[in-house]
């Protein structure tokens, strides 16, 4: 499954793989806590429906893109960024809760955080991640930069995946007999951290 879904999510991620349509009317509420509060945004999300081979049992994930525009959004330098995407009709998909330290991060740089969020067996230990089925659910990359002053912000633009499959499903038919959860891993980059802003 990873496989899959990696080559998918960065192809998505990247722009590389066309979506088969394109729905307006999901909106994402956007904050963010720390050393201070900044006002909480309302903004539209564009969401790019795609399928995965011709099997339309598997899912039909799709990618949300918020766009901030020039000025971007600007957060505390450690601290949490919030996301909370609806539907047209106004339902809550998902919210997202990403905790962050960018306390260290010089002025003029950039670097990103991706949090993923896999549907896994309950007993899969950290030292053995890479055992076992796992499905990627919800991934949400964010963009930050800093300023010459050291300000940070949120820049350019906010990416979701989502996929909508039932897992219990998958793993009835797979014969898959054991508890699975949802679990949050956050990464940035680390060699280096940050890079020079272009």
């Amino acid at each position: 499954f990873l496989t899959k879904t990696g080559s998918f999510e960065e192809s998505v991620l990247n722009g590389r793989l066309e979506p088969v349509s394109t729905v307006h009317g999901f909106k994402a509420e956007l904050g963010a806590s720390g050393s201070f509060v900044p006002r909480h945004l309302v903004v539209p999300v564009t969401v790019f429906f795609y399928t995965l081979g011709d099997n339309d049992k598997v899912s039909s994930p799709y990618l949300g893109h918020i766009n901030l525009g020039k000025k971007g959004y600007n957060v505390p330098k450690t601290g949490t960024v919030q996301v909370t995407l609806s539907n047209p009709l106004g339902t809550v998909v998902k919210m997202f809760v990403i905790m962050y330290d960018l306390s260290d991060m010089p002025p003029n740089s950039q670097t990103f955080i991706r949090q993923r969020t896999l549907y896994m067996p309950t007993n899969c230990k950290d030292e053995n991640l890479e055992w076992g089925p796992k499905w990627l659910r919800y991934l949400i990359h964010l963009r930050f930069m800093s300023s010459k002053s050291g300000r940070i912000y949120l820049h350019s633009d906010i990416r979701m995946i989502i996929f909508r499959k039932s897992d219990l499903d998958t793993a009835t038919a797979l014969g898959i007999d054991m508890s699975y959860e949802l679990r949050s891993f956050t990464h940035m980059p680390n060699n280096p951290k940050y890079s020079p802003r272009k």
